[in-house]
């Protein structure tokens, strides 16, 4: 009796600073949304309204009124699909040949791969800037896409889930003819997608945040901007009307959301079965 009592106590204190968590992360969120909402003499006033009193699209009005919100939420779907299909298929595709096929030095090549998780992106942004101007690829969505098209931390979440997969489906399907492209994307696809859900999912997480390399890709080009680096250039134009930049922000964190209900599922089983702790 006494154990299931301190169980239950012990539950309620987790419970309690989970609850608190949460809302200290849905607060900045929550805050945006509604301040989007608030007339412009309600977003400063103090103290603050918690829910906003009077309702009002005015500031929503105003951003399609004067930033060219279309141009930009085309261009961050354009880069973040094209990035994430490229990712997730050539990310897959070199976990495949490290987990599941024989060659010298398949050891070390993981290993390389996986160290390269280690190296932040902002060490390779100078030699990727040179290399992309070099290629005069300055302003296009292919600069924009490719550095993204592959990556370790994708590598490594796709190998984790296939190297436990048993080779007797590969052998059976090399012995029924079958190659190994067709092998990769009728079995072994469908038997990882939980974790090809994920790569997905943070993948374009990553790619319609990220605000760096498109800002530095498309200095000189506002209509290749995408909507991280055209809030930021719309907010140093109109730096007093907040209402309009958490609009904004409001805009753009909506495909985010949508993307995270309609994957959720596939993204909580791919940790639970990948053992993958935050």
């Amino acid at each position: 009796m006494k154990k299931s009592k301190k169980h239950t106590v012990t539950n309620i204190i987790l419970f309690g600073v989970l609850m608190i968590g949460a809302v200290a992360a849905m607060f900045p969120f929550y805050w945006m949304v509604s301040s989007a909402f608030k007339p412009s003499n309600a977003i400063a006033k103090y103290p603050p309204d918690l829910i906003p009193k009077n309702v009002t699209l005015e500031h929503f009005k105003y951003v399609f009124r004067t930033m060219n919100v279309p141009r930009a939420f085309i261009n961050s779907v354009i880069v973040s699909v094209i990035t994430v299909a490229l990712n997730a298929w050539l990310s897959g595709m070199v976990a495949y040949a490290l987990t599941k096929l024989r060659f010298p030095g398949q050891r070390l090549l993981r290993g390389v791969v996986m160290a390269f998780m280690m190296v932040p992106f902002q060490l390779m942004i100078v030699p990727l800037f040179l290399l992309v101007t070099k290629m005069n690829l300055l302003g296009t969505y292919t600069a924009m896409i490719l550095p993204s098209a592959v990556s370790s931390f994708s590598i490594f979440l796709l190998c984790s889930s296939m190297v436990s997969l048993p080779d007797d489906y590969i052998e059976a399907a090399l012995i029924d003819g079958s190659g190994h492209m067709r092998i990769y994307h009728k079995i072994i696809v469908p038997m990882v997608k939980p974790s090809f859900a994920t790569v997905i999912l943070t993948n374009f997480f990553w790619s319609w945040n990220n605000y760096l390399w498109p800002m530095m890709v498309t200095v000189q080009k506002d209509h290749m901007a995408t909507m991280q680096v055209a809030i930021d250039r719309y907010r140093t134009l109109n730096d007093m009307k907040w209402g309009a930049t958490m609009a904004a922000c409001t805009l753009t964190a909506l495909p985010i959301v949508i993307v995270y209900l309609v994957l959720q599922r596939q993204f909580v089983e791919s940790v639970a079965s990948s053992g993958i702790k935050g």
